[in-house]
């Protein structure tokens, strides 16, 4: 899965005004980084599954998703906030890391469920979780996902 992830999918210290915000972002950063085609479509795809069920884990960890013909190939994208961003759901605790999956919209494929299976096996850990959304290390955390992705 190393594929999916690389060191300048990691942005740190982004300052943006809200949940809405993070998600153009991502989807502009898509367009940029050669995973997405088409910015507004990544962003659609996005906003829509936010309304379906809010992508906020708790613990300060959103994982905002889709699978969507506008990703050209799966990826994981990381943004650490620079200051907490209120994301629905649940929890009124500040998200402090993003944690963004693309994938394709693959005939019969299934690279979505084993990307956010990887990452969750590895976000009941509270040690690691703990970690993650604390440091502000772009190594650390490419680090500590890549070994999640690939465990």
């Amino acid at each position: 899965m190393s594929d999916v992830f690389a060191r300048e999918y990691i942005k740190i210290n982004v300052e943006l005004k809200d949940k809405n915000e993070y998600l153009k972002y991502i989807a502009r950063l898509s367009v940029d980084l050669g995973i997405g085609k088409e910015e507004q479509g990544v962003y659609q795809g996005l906003l829509d599954r936010e309304k379906e069920f809010e992508t906020n884990l708790g613990d300060g960890i959103a994982i905002p998703h889709t699978k969507s013909n506008f990703i050209l190939k799966p990826a994981v994208i990381v943004i650490k906030p620079k200051t907490e961003v209120f994301w629905g759901g649940d929890s009124d605790e500040g998200i402090k890391i993003i944690l963004s999956l693309l994938s394709p919209n693959e005939q019969g494929g299934n690279t979505h469920l084993k990307l956010l299976a990887s990452l969750s096996r590895k976000l009941i850990d509270e040690k690691f979780k703990k970690k993650l959304v604390s440091t502000l290390n772009k190594e650390e955390i490419f680090i500590m996902l890549e070994n999640a992705l690939n465990s």
